[in-house]
């Protein structure tokens, strides 16, 4: 990610996280970025830890990619934390460009991607980019745009 900050700390016992620096350049940002991602990334409650609504800690639970007539869409689908959230994120992209998924093996164990860290939305020459970081690996996707609804 180029703004927000995600590093495991010591032997993997945590993360420091930290969205101070995307927060500061969010509001010149969102003015480029396409309307649904620009809603989503500006969100009050999108990095506030204490709040239902933030993003940290959400699992992927699936992802569906479909080729409709030549424009590819995405929908993937977080489950809630039952420690946090009151329900889960689904998150709608529209003329998908790239998806990308990287998965560690922790501890030899079955590739996996763990619990949602922090995020970052960036504008891009197709729309907007949306990386995704995870305990243990990352989503990348570039769209025209991105709808997301708590559901």
């Amino acid at each position: 990610m180029k703004y927000v900050r995600v590093e495991p700390l010591m032997e993997r016992y945590g993360y420091h996280l930290d969205p101070q620096n995307y927060l500061q350049v969010l509001p010149q940002l969102s003015g480029t970025l396409p309307p649904g991602a620009a809603a989503f990334a500006t969100h009050p409650d999108h990095y506030d830890f204490r709040s239902a609504r933030c993003v940290k800690d959400l699992e992927l639970s699936k992802a569906t990619l479909v080729d409709d007539q030549g424009q590819v869409s995405l929908d993937i689908a977080l489950t809630p934390n039952e420690w946090k959230h009151e329900s889960g994120l689904r998150i709608r992209y529209s003329d998908v460009q790239s998806f990308r998924v990287d998965a560690e093996e922790p501890d030899g164990m079955f590739p996996r991607l763990g619990s949602l860290q922090l995020d970052e939305t960036l504008p891009h020459p197709s729309g907007m980019s949306h990386e995704i970081s995870f305990t243990c690996g990352s989503i990348l996707i570039v769209a025209a745009d991105l709808v997301a609804a708590w559901e």
